[in-house]
C-alpha cells in the first residue's frame, strides 16, 4: 500500500517538473547604442510575453568579456499570452562598473528564456585634438593653444583641460565648453633654449570623480633670444706696456653662450678710439697698450645683434724712461704716460753724478758724457729700472756729466707747429693790449679805503692781500646785499666720476664747522677769509655739509709739494678761526686735518673735477670730526712729510693722528748741502 502511494507521488511531480518546462515566454529587448562614455545613461525597454501562465524573477545583466553584473531584478506573475513592459535604465558610473569596460552586451532572463543585445562599447576615452599657431616660439611670448575635445560617442565634451610641460613647472587649468577650449601662456622668460613636450589632458567629472579623460601632445621649441652682452676683461687694471685682453660674449635668456658678431670700440681717457673691429661671441681679443698711453678709465663698446653693452677699465701711471748713448751723448726720452720727474744715476766707471729730470710725455733729455780718452762701462739707473753700456769712447779733461742746451721732443720735429703757437701768442698780445688799453681805469670801480662786506668793514688792502700790493690786483664787484666777491677764480671742485682725467696725490685741508649754515650768516667773513686763503694758494673749495674742504692738486697749483702747501695754509686758518673765538661772542666749533691721498683729478674752466680714490676724502672727513679746535695730520700725510714736519702721534678714537710739534726749515741749508756734495763728488 506504502509503496503505490510513493510511485503515484513521484508521478505527480514529474508531471509537475515537465510541465514548468515546457513553459515558454517571448522576450523583446531595446538595442542599445553602438558606444558609450562614461556617466552615460544606457536606456532600456522588455516586453516579455508567456504563452503560459507563468511566476518568476525577471533579470537584466550586463557582461564585458568574462565578468557580468545584474543592474536589474524583479520577480513577474503573468497570465497566459499576458505582455509585460518593463523600463530600466543603466547608469554608467566608475563606482558601479568597476572593471567593466570596453565591449559588452546586455542579456535579459526569464524563466528559461533568454535575450541578449546586439555589443556595444563601453569607454571613458577622450578625442583630443590640438593646434597652435607656431611651433617655435621664444619664452616670454604669449602663446595661444587651441583645442578641441569629443566623446567617445562622438558628443562634445564639457570639462576641463590642464595643460603641462615637461621638465618646466608649468601648469594652466582651463574650462572645455561645448567640446572646445583655447589657453593663453607663455614659457618663464629665462627657459633654455630647447625642444619641449607640451600635454593637455582633457577630463570630466561626476560627482567629484573623474570619468572620462584624454591627452594630446605636441613639440614646441623654444628658439635662443640673445638677451644681453657681457664684456670679460683678463684684468682691470692694465700697466701701458702691457696686453688688454677682452672677449665680448653674448647670452642668451638662460645665461647660455650664443653665437653671433659683435662690433667692439676700445675708447682712450679721451674719447679717442683707439681699436675697431668685428669680433665672434665669446672670442678673445688681446691689444697691446703702449707705454705712453693715456692714463685714467678707458671703455669697451660693444653692440651687436640689437644689444649693446660698456665696460670701464683703469690704465695705470707709468712713469718710464728709455735710455740710450750715440757717441758721447746719453739720450732719456720719457716714453712714459706722466711727467717724468726722477733723480737718475749715473756711473762713469766708478764716478756717480745725479741728475734730476723734469720731461713731459715723449720729451727727451740729452747730457753729454765726458772723461778723460778712454772706453769705459755706463751705468744708468733711476731707482727702477737700469740699462748698462760696456766700452763706451769717452774724452774729456775730467769725468762728468754736462748738460746740453736744449731739449727735443715730438714737437720740435715739427717746427710748423711752433710757427703756428708763436702766432696764437701774438694775436693773444694783441687783444690783451688793446683791452688793457680801454679798461685800464676801471680795474678798481671801488675808490673807498674801506668797504662793507657782509656788514662788516674791512680795509681793501687786506681783502685784496699781497696780491695787491703786487700788482696782480684782482677786480671786485659790490653786490646789493653788501657781499664782496671776487671774480675770475677758478676755486670750485665738485666731486663726481672722472673718466677722462689723471691719478695725482694731493694735499686735503678739511675744515668742519658745526652748524656751517648758520655761522655762514653770523661769521661769513671769517669764512670768506678761509675761502681766499685757499684760493690765493692755487687750491680748489668742496662744500659738503659742514665741511669745507680744500684739493691742492699739481693740476692747479703746479707744483708737486702739495701737502706741504696744505699745512701752510692749515695753520693760517687755524690761526683765523682762534682770532674770531678771540673777538667774537659767537664761537665756532671747528676742527681742521689734513689728509694726503690720490685723486683723479681734470681741471675745468670753472675750477676742478674729482673722483676719490679709495677712503682719501672720508678719512679727511672723520679727523677733522674728532679735531678740537686744533689741527691733525693724517698717517699718510705725516708720513709724506716726516722729513720736514716734526710730529706727536696719538691714537684718537681708533684713528691714528699726528700733531704738529716743529717744521723744519730747510731752505736755509739747501745751498750749503749742494756745495758739500759738490766738494764730495771733486774729491773722488
Amino acid at each position: 500500500m506504502k509503496k503505490g502511494i510513493w510511485l503515484l507521488a513521484g508521478f505527480i511531480f514529474l508531471i509537475a517538473i515537465f510541465s514548468i518546462n515546457t513553459i515558454s515566454a517571448e522576450i523583446m529587448l531595446s538595442q542599445p547604442k553602438s558606444i558609450y562614455n562614461l556617466g552615460d545613461t544606457i536606456e532600456l525597454n522588455t516586453v516579455i510575453k508567456p504563452s503560459q501562465q507563468a511566476s518568476g524573477f525577471f533579470e537584466l545583466n550586463l557582461y564585458c568579456g568574462n565578468e557580468s553584473k545584474n543592474f536589474y531584478r524583479e520577480p513577474l506573475s503573468l497570465e497566459a499570452e499576458e505582455e509585460k513592459q518593463i523600463t530600466s535604465s543603466l547608469s554608467l558610473t566608475r563606482s558601479f562598473l568597476g572593471n567593466l569596460i570596453g565591449q559588452c552586451k546586455i542579456k535579459a532572463r526569464f524563466l528559461a528564456e533568454e535575450r541578449e543585445s546586439q555589443g556595444f562599447e563601453i569607454t571613458d576615452k577622450l578625442n583630443v585634438v590640438l593646434n597652435i599657431d607656431s611651433m617655435s616660439v621664444e619664452a616670454g611670448e604669449e602663446i595661444i593653444l587651441r583645442g578641441t575635445a569629443i566623446r567617445g560617442n562622438g558628443e562634445d565634451v564639457e570639462g576641463f583641460v590642464e595643460i603641462s610641460v615637461e621638465n618646466i613647472d608649468l601648469k594652466v587649468i582651463r574650462a572645455v565648453n561645448e567640446g572646445a577650449f583655447e589657453i593663453n601662456f607663455s614659457f618663464p622668460e629665462n627657459t633654455k633654449a630647447s625642444n619641449y613636450i607640451l600635454n593637455a589632458r582633457v577630463y570630466e567629472k561626476s560627482l567629484e570623480e573623474e570619468t572620462n579623460t584624454g591627452e594630446a601632445k605636441l613639440t614646441l621649441n623654444i628658439k635662443k633670444k640673445p638677451s644681453k652682452i657681457e664684456i670679460s676683461i683678463l684684468k682691470q687694471n692694465i700697466v701701458p706696456g702691457e696686453n688688454l685682453t677682452f672677449s665680448p660674449i653674448i647670452y642668451d635668456q638662460a645665461n647660455e653662450q650664443v653665437a653671433g658678431e659683435v662690433s667692439a670700440r676700445i675708447y682712450d681717457s679721451y674719447d679717442g678710439i683707439i681699436f675697431q673691429n668685428i669680433i665672434g661671441s665669446g672670442e678673445k681679443k688681446s691689444i697691446y697698450l703702449e707705454t705712453n698711453s693715456s692714463p685714467g678709465y678707458w671703455r669697451i663698446e660693444a653692440s651687436g645683434l640689437g644689444l649693446e653693452a660698456k665696460r670701464l677699465f683703469y690704465v695705470e701711471e707709468l712713469e718710464k724712461a728709455r735710455f740710450e748713448i750715440i757717441n758721447d751723448t746719453l739720450i732719456i726720452t720719457n716714453t712714459g704716460n706722466v711727467v717724468y720727474r726722477r733723480a737718475i744715476q749715473i756711473s762713469i766707471g766708478e764716478v756717480v753724478e745725479i741728475k734730476n729730470l723734469d720731461l713731459d710725455i715723449g720729451e727727451s733729455k740729452k747730457l753729454r758724457l765726458v772723461a778723460p780718452e778712454g772706453n769705459y762701462v755706463i751705468r744708468i739707473s733711476d731707482g727702477k729700472e737700469s740699462e748698462v753700456f760696456g766700452d763706451v769712447f769717452l774724452t774729456g779733461k775730467a769725468i762728468g756729466v754736462e748738460d746740453i742746451r736744449g731739449t727735443f721732443s715730438t714737437v720740435t720735429k715739427y717746427p710748423i707747429i711752433w710757427i703756428f703757437l708763436i702766432a696764437v701768442l701774438g694775436i693773444f698780445i694783441v687783444m690783451l693790449i688793446q683791452r688793457l688799453g680801454k679798461k685800464r681805469f676801471v680795474a678798481y670801480p671801488v675808490k673807498a679805503k674801506e668797504v662793507e662786506v657782509s656788514g662788516a668793514k674791512r680795509s681793501m688792502r687786506d681783502f685784496l692781500g699781497k696780491r695787491g700790493r703786487k700788482g696782480k690786483e684782482k677786480r671786485v664787484r659790490i653786490e646789493k646785499e653788501g657781499d664782496i666777491k671776487v671774480t675770475g677764480v677758478p676755486g670750485k671742485a665738485e666731486h663726481t666720476l672722472v673718466l677722462k682725467g689723471r691719478k695725482e696725490k694731493t694735499g686735503i685741508l678739511t675744515v668742519k664747522i658745526k652748524e656751517m649754515n648758520i655761522m655762514k650768516k653770523i661769521a661769513r667773513e671769517t669764512i670768506d677769509q678761509i675761502f681766499k686763503e685757499i684760493v690765493d694758494n692755487k687750491g680748489t673749495i668742496y662744500e659738503t655739509g659742514d665741511y669745507i674742504i680744500g684739493i691742492f692738486s699739481s693740476a692747479t697749483t703746479k707744483t708737486f709739494d702739495n701737502e706741504m702747501l696744505a699745512v701752510k695754509i692749515a695753520r693760517q686758518v687755524n690761526e683765523l678761526l682762534k682770532e674770531h673765538n678771540r673777538k667774537f661772542r659767537e664761537k665756532m666749533v671747528y676742527g681742521i686735518s689734513l689728509n694726503s691721498g690720490e685723486l683723479i683729478v681734470k681741471k675745468e674752466k670753472d675750477g676742478l673735477r674729482f673722483t676719490s680714490i679709495g677712503s682719501t676724502i672720508n678719512l679727511a672727513k672723520k679727523i677733522a670730526e674728532i679735531a678740537d679746535s686744533e689741527v691733525l695730520l693724517s698717517e699718510p700725510l705725516q708720513q709724506r712729510v716726516m722729513s720736514q714736519i716734526k710730529s706727536e702721534k696719538e691714537v684718537r678714537q681708533g684713528v691714528n693722528v699726528y700733531h704738529i710739534k716743529r717744521i723744519v726749515d730747510r731752505d736755509k741749508h739747501k745751498g750749503f748741502i749742494f756745495d758739500f756734495l759738490s766738494r764730495q763728488q771733486n774729491k773722488k
